[in-house]
């Protein structure tokens, strides 16, 4: 459990920088960035927490508690390097993996007809198939052949693979012979990490389940190494306190629960971020939120309603699917090192390759060459090249220029400027457009919501996407470069477990489902309590996953607890919301219980950063590239703007690692809790 009486860090580790924050005991912040280590993050993590300490002053004994969240295990899906992998599966089902789930049309991009699939997550020869079967209800057809799964278990023992992926058919309703054969694979296969579907993703769908279990062996191997080697490096370094991971509901776990199921640490750095935007609706009085974390390779979009995330069970990853309760996250590669680049028909084009932490933006100075959406903001004055990270990180505003000037203006025959300006307002019009699918596809209007914006980059696009979408008002949190970091640190421990019923739902007593709740949330507080949430009174929320009869897709929302009648009305009020019809005659399926178990550790004071607290005067000019030329306007320090402090546009506010350009009809309001709202 959190010792309320120590210190607590927040460390994210992203595509370029790794970003940490402490917060210590009487609520004052420290915030550091580092160079992100892709060879080897776990250097750059324990790098950042040297930093903190000494940027802090304080012993690494008095910290208690580090939160931490990366993108690795989404990068290691994306590229392909996870571990070597196994799939033990029943007989007859062996290519399950490259048949996918063809009549849903489960790709990228429903319309592009060069589109091939990645290939399959473990190739053929490691595919092996047993005798068993269960029928559709559960029940025993034919027995796991033992014999069988021993000569499967001498075949991988000699094929180098490490981890191996088990999933039968129906196991989501008796797991029975997956434990058994789990049992066995663990007893001959000591070096291997052994993982079976009813663990990861006990749900109806071969495909998908098994996409998930195989992505959840891939990864445990390697991510059981980072786990290890952090806590390794951490202790080195003096820290003997509770090291938690940030998984993709928004929730931190304990790191054994995350070194068996890996796939709850997909989109674990997004993750903080959203988990951080939750305090801040409570801070502002302000439940609708739209929150854009704009980072060095992509650019998230979440939605917070009613002061809760949006939610997702299922999801696609480089056209992967993979099944686990994560928040609705959308990325593009967009970031501030995304590279810019003209395509053969003369049009700009930003992304998905970027230039990462190594070697960077042309303007970082270690050898990159290609223009990105940072250098760029950079020659258009959004960012200052001798103020950045306060100005410990300098910097190269004629390398950024060179860039632009080989691969962008020349070939375009327009001036530098103008090249760096057409690719910011491409960078803006793909990141609106992702807010467009998050809200108006959805049903939702964004005029409703506020932007919050975070990310190094976040702040500097923030206002041109407001204006894009019609939004009324901006907030920049403290500290928007290291907005997910400071998530870490406020973020509650938290469980999602499920159980599948299968059943209809007029079928079904209203005792099987009481029951089956009370199971579930008896296993959600036993790992709770596992995971160290000793002391502390967990809440828990259930959830339903419905849908109608022939539909393939369920809907998830949250148990009424009123009898069938309300199950059935709220089940209907989420399918019309989602696509605006409903089927009053269409019998209900219940696929699933589930149950969210979360035990309030995060902190809850008042976070206080670093101000000097005096009259909020500029202190330099800055030239900022407009469409008629560049001109000049005042730059005020964030850190030099006490709470109250109301400031008309056009002006810069700049800070650490980010700033933002207000426009001649904004007005930028300091609020108690140093937020800075901006009224458009």
């Amino acid at each position: 459990m959190y010792r309320k009486a120590t210190a607590r860090v927040g460390i994210d580790v992203g595509g370029t920088f790794t970003d940490v924050v402490l917060v210590t005991a009487e609520g004052e912040v420290h915030t550091a960035k580092v160079p992100t280590t892709p060879a080897d993050r776990v250097i750059g993590a324990v790098a950042g927490f040297r930093r903190i300490l000494e940027i802090s002053g304080l012993p690494a004994s008095s910290v208690g508690f580090i939160g931490h969240g990366s993108t690795m295990a989404t990068n290691m899906v994306v590229e392909g390097t996870g571990a070597p992998s196994a799939l033990v599966t029943t007989r007859g089902f062996r290519d399950i993996l490259e048949l996918r789930r063809i009549a849903r049309h489960d790709r990228a991009d429903l319309y592009d007809l060069s589109f091939s699939n990645p290939k399959p997550l473990v190739p053929r020869r490691h595919r092996f198939e047993v005798t068993e079967r269960l029928n559709h209800r559960g029940e025993v057809m034919l027995p796991l052949d033992m014999a069988d799964l021993e000569k499967v278990a001498e075949e991988i023992a000699t094929s180098g693979v490490q981890a191996v992926a088990i999933c039968f058919l129906h196991s989501f309703l008796n797991p029975e012979h997956e434990r058994a054969a789990a049992a066995l694979l663990s007893a001959r296969l000591p070096n291997c990490f052994v993982t079976a579907s009813h663990e990861i993703n006990p749900e109806m769908g071969e495909y998908e389940r098994t996409s998930s279990t195989v992505m959840n062996a891939m990864l445990g191997p390697v991510c059981a190494r980072y786990i290890r080697n952090l806590g390794g490096g951490f202790a080195d370094a003096g820290f003997n306190g509770e090291l938690l991971f940030m998984t993709s509901n928004g929730g931190l776990a304990h790191a054994d629960l995350v070194a068996a199921r890996p796939v709850l640490l997909l989109e674990s750095g997004p993750a903080g971020g959203v988990s951080a935007a939750l305090r801040v609706c409570e801070r502002i009085g302000s439940p609708d939120l739209i929150l854009g974390d704009m980072g060095g390779t992509t650019f998230d979009v979440s939605l917070v309603r009613g002061a809760r995330p949006e939610l997702r069970t299922s999801s696609l990853l480089h056209s992967y699917t993979v099944r686990a309760p994560s928040i609705d996250i959308d990325s593009i590669g967009a970031g501030g090192g995304s590279i810019a680049w003209i395509d053969a028909g003369g049009g700009v084009r930003i992304g998905p390759q970027s230039a990462g932490a190594d070697p960077g933006p042309a303007c970082y100075g270690r050898g990159g060459a290609r223009p990105t959406v940072t250098d760029c903001n950079l020659v258009l004055g959004y960012l200052d090249p001798e103020t950045f990270l306060e100005g410990s990180f300098r910097l190269d505003l004629e390398a950024a220029r060179e860039a632009i000037r080989v691969h962008l203006a020349e070939p375009l025959g327009i001036g530098i400027p103008e090249a760096a300006g057409t690719v910011r307002a491409v960078a803006n019009a793909l990141m609106a457009q992702a807010m467009r699918l998050m809200t108006v596809e959805r049903g939702h209007d964004p005029r409703e919501f506020t932007y919050l914006c975070c990310g190094g980059a976040g702040p500097v696009h923030a206002i041109d996407l407001a204006r894009e979408l019609e939004m009324r008002r901006v907030v920049v949190p403290p500290a928007p470069g290291l907005f997910s970091a400071v998530g870490m640190v406020v973020a509650d421990r938290q469980v999602d477990r499920q159980a599948a019923l299968e059943r209809e739902l007029s079928g079904l007593a209203e005792s099987e489902i009481e029951q089956g709740f009370k199971e579930l949330e008896a296993d959600t507080r036993k790992v709770l309590l596992a995971g160290g949430a000793e002391g502390v009174d967990a809440v828990l929320q259930r959830r339903l996953d419905c849908r109608y009869a022939g539909q393939p897709d369920s809907i998830s929302f949250e148990f009424p607890d009123q009898g069938y009648a309300a199950i059935r009305a709220a089940f209907e009020g989420a399918h019309r919301r989602l696509w605006n019809f409903d089927k009053p005659d269409q019998p209900v399926i219940v696929n699933n219980l589930r149950v969210e178990g979360r035990a309030p550790t995060g902190w809850r004071g008042d976070l206080r950063l670093a101000s000097s607290g005096s009259a909020p005067e500029p202190w330099r000019e800055r030239a900022v590239f407009a469409q008629d030329g560049y001109r000049r306007l005042p730059v005020y320090r964030r850190s030099d703007l006490p709470v109250g402090t109301v400031l008309p546009g056009p002006i810069v506010i700049e800070e650490q690692s980010s700033s933002i350009l207000l426009g001649e009809n904004d007005t930028a309001r300091v609020d108690d809790a140093l937020n800075l709202l901006i009224d458009l």
